[in-house]
């Protein structure tokens, strides 16, 4: 059984993919597995990925206000994801070069 949070987070992600479908387009428009990947890849760390590390934070915050007992270290975990999320981009363009 899925929790409340869980089905809230649930809905928004659904919520985004229905107003954002171009994020599911990017594997299907392109010819060729590498276009798709790379597509899917920048579509992904560029957009998709901050978007969701501040949803997060937001959500975690409201946790906060709340005065839920386990939202200081959803919000350390936010940050870190957040981090993650904005460096994602130059992480693996990282990663391609090394292994190039």
């Amino acid at each position: 059984m899925m929790t409340r949070q869980n089905l809230i987070l649930f809905g928004v992600f659904t919520a985004f993919l229905i107003v954002c479908p171009e994020l599911l387009e990017a594997a299907v428009v392109k010819s060729g597995f590498e276009n798709k990947m790379a597509n899917l890849q920048q579509q992904f760390s560029s957009f998709l990925l901050p978007v969701m590390s501040v949803l997060g934070l937001v959500i975690a915050g409201i946790l906060a206000a709340t005065g839920n007992e386990g939202a200081k270290s959803k919000i350390w975990f936010c940050l870190i994801g957040s981090g993650v999320g904005f460096l994602a981009p130059y992480i693996i363009g990282w990663l391609q070069r090394a292994l190039n």
